[in-house]
C-alpha cells in the first residue's frame, strides 16, 4: 500500500443564490436552520479551494446531504463543482442522502423543493431519488469493484473504501437489508484476504454521539447499527467516516479484540463548519481537522461572521435583544415565534428571559452543593459569572465537539450537583425518565458529554491502527 492522503466532507447543503432573494421568507427560514443556507456556496466552496491547493491529497470522500431539500439546480451547481475538482486532478467519491431528493411513494420524504420569494415561498423543479444514481454516477460508482442498491466498494491505493448509501425517509430505519449485509460481510472477507485495510463511509452516525440523540431519535441512526457494529468488529474494521448530526465527535465502542472509532464530522456549513484530512500510512489511519478558513471570498467578515450568524450566534442576540429591544426581538424571532405570539405573551416572555440571564453560577452553585461537593466558600468566588453565559459556551461547543468543562472545573461540578439534585426530585415525585427516553433514567447522564468530552478525550484528532499485519509498497 502507498500513503494516501485524502479529504472527507459531511453535509454540504448547498443552496443556490438564484433559489432566493432578501426578504422575510428567507429570513425566516434562515432563523430556524442548524446550516448557514445563504452563504452555502461561498462556504462550500472556501473548503473545495482549500482541497484544490493541497498538492499532497488526491481523494475527496462526500457522505451526504450534498444540497438543500433535492433541488435540481442545486444538483446542477453542485455537480459542476466537483467535475472541477476532478480536472485539477483529485479523485471524487460520492454518498447522496435524504436531503438530495424530494421522494413519493416508497421514497417518500418530507421534503418540498422550494425558493424564495420576499415575502413567500415557491416550488421548484426536484429530484427524485431514483435520479440520484445517474446524476452521481461518476463521482465514484464508476470506479467501483462492487455495488448494492448504490453503496460500492472501491479500491483506492491498496486500501478498501466501502461507501454505505443509507438515505432513509426518516420514517423507518435507514441502512442496508439482509441482502446489503451480505453484500457487505462479503466486501470484507474479500478485502481481509486481499490484505487490504477497510475505511467504512456511511451518512448516518453508527455510533451514537450523544446518549440522548439514540434514545430520542433512534431513526436518525444508521439503520440496524447493531448489526453493522458487530460485523465490522468480527472482521477487525477500526474505522467508520459518518455524518448527519452536524457534529465534529469521535467516538469508540470494543470487544474483546477489537476497537470501532466512529469519526463524525460537522456539516460544511454549519455555525463552526470543518472538514477531516486523513493520512494513511503504514496501517495507520492519522485523522485531523481542517477549519474554515478565516477568509471568506464573498462573505466580508469571514469565518468570524459565519459562527455568529446563526444557532449559538443567533440566540445570543435573540436573548439579549429580548431584554434591551423587544421590538428587535420580535423581528429578529420571526420562524423561531410567530410575530403575533411574540406581541401577546410579550409580559411573559421579556421577565423570564431577563430572570434567566440575570442567574449567576454562585446561585447555580448553591442549588447543587449537596450534589456536587462544593463548599458555599467557592460558590460566593462565582457572583460575576452568569449561568447563560455557562449554557452558551456549552452551545457553542456542540457542533465544533470537544466539550469545554472538565471534571475538576467549577462549572463542571456545578451542572453535575444541580442536575443531581434534579434527579433526586424525579425520583421523589416517581418521574421516570426512561418513558420517554429509551435506556436514560438520569438528566446528568444526558447531559455530561455535552458539558465533558466523555468520548476518545479529543474530537479533533486522533491516531488509529487500521490493521494488525501488513504488506507494504515502496512509492
Amino acid at each position: 500500500m502507498k500513503k494516501l492522503n485524502f479529504y472527507v466532507m459531511a453535509d454540504n447543503h448547498y443552496f443556490s443564490k438564484k433559489l432566493w432573494v432578501e426578504g422575510n421568507a428567507i429570513e425566516c427560514r434562515s432563523h430556524t436552520d442548524q446550516v448557514i443556507l445563504k452563504e452555502a456556496p461561498e462556504i462550500n466552496e472556501a473548503f473545495f479551494k482549500v482541497i484544490e491547493n493541497d498538492s499532497d491529497a488526491d481523494t475527496v470522500v462526500l457522505i451526504g446531504d450534498l444540497i438543500n431539500v433535492g433541488e435540481k439546480i442545486c444538483h446542477d451547481e453542485f455537480t459542476e463543482r466537483l467535475r472541477k475538482l476532478q480536472k485539477n486532478g483529485k479523485r471524487v467519491f460520492v454518498l447522496t442522502a435524504t436531503h438530495d431528493y424530494n421522494g413519493c411513494g416508497e421514497d417518500e420524504n418530507t421534503f418540498v423543493a422550494v425558493g424564495y420569494a420576499e415575502d413567500s415561498t415557491y416550488k421548484v423543479p426536484c429530484t427524485r431519488r431514483a435520479e440520484l444514481d445517474e446524476i452521481y454516477r461518476p463521482f465514484g460508482r464508476d470506479k467501483a469493484d462492487s455495488e448494492y442498491n448504490m453503496s460500492y466498494s472501491v479500491n483506492v491505493n491498496g486500501y478498501r473504501f466501502i461507501l454505505l448509501n443509507d438515505d432513509g425517509n426518516g420514517h423507518t430505519d435507514c441502512g442496508l437489508d439482509d441482502e446489503g449485509n451480505k453484500w457487505l460481510e462479503n466486501e470484507l472477507i474479500k478485502a481481509k484476504k486481499n490484505n487490504e485495510p477497510v475505511l467504512l463511509f456511511a451518512h448516518h452516525p453508527v455510533i451514537t454521539p450523544y446518549p440522548l440523540y439514540e434514545a430520542a431519535a433512534p431513526t436518525e441512526m444508521y439503520g440496524r447499527h447493531h448489526i453493522l457494529k458487530e460485523m465490522l468488529l468480527k472482521y477487525g474494521v477500526r474505522v467508520v467516516f459518518t455524518g448527519h448530526v452536524h457534529t465534529h465527535a469521535i467516538r469508540k465502542i470494543s470487544d474483546e479484540k477489537n476497537d470501532l472509532y466512529d469519526i463524525g464530522t460537522s456539516s460544511v456549513v454549519s455555525p463552526m463548519g470543518k472538514i477531516r484530512r486523513i493520512t494513511l500510512e503504514n496501517g495507520f489511519a492519522d485523522i485531523k481537522t481542517v477549519d474554515l478558513p478565516e477568509k471568506i471570498d464573498g462573505i466580508p467578515g469571514g469565518s468570524k461572521q459565519v459562527a455568529e450568524s446563526c444557532f449559538g450566534g443567533y440566540y445570543r442576540r435573540l436573548i439579549d435583544t429580548a431584554v434591551r429591544d423587544y421590538d428587535e426581538f420580535v423581528k429578529l424571532g420571526c420562524g423561531l415565534i410567530p410575530a403575533d405570539k411574540a406581541k401577546k405573551y410579550r409580559f411573559i416572555i421579556k421577565p423570564a428571559i431577563k430572570a434567566l440571564s440575570s442567574i449567576n453560577m454562585s446561585f447555580a452553585g448553591r442549588l447543587g452543593k449537596k450534589y456536587s461537593g462544593l463548599k458555599s466558600s467557592e460558590c460566593k468566588l462565582h457572583k460575576e459569572e452568569k449561568l447563560i453565559d455557562v449554557l452558551f459556551v456549552i452551545l457553542d461547543h456542540f457542533f465544533p465537539g470537544d466539550a469545554p468543562y472538565t471534571p475538576d472545573t467549577y462549572e463542571y461540578k456545578v451542572i453535575r450537583g444541580a442536575l443531581l439534585r434534579g434527579d433526586r426530585i424525579m425520583k421523589l415525585f416517581r418521574i421516570r425518565l426512561s418513558k420517554y427516553f429509551n435506556g436514560i433514567d438520569s438528566l446528568w447522564t444526558l447531559a455530561e458529554p455535552l458539558v465533558h468530552n466523555t468520548r476518545t478525550g479529543c474530537d479533533r484528532e486522533i491516531k488509529i491502527k487500521l490493521i494488525d499485519e501488513v504488506t507494504y509498497e515502496k512509492d
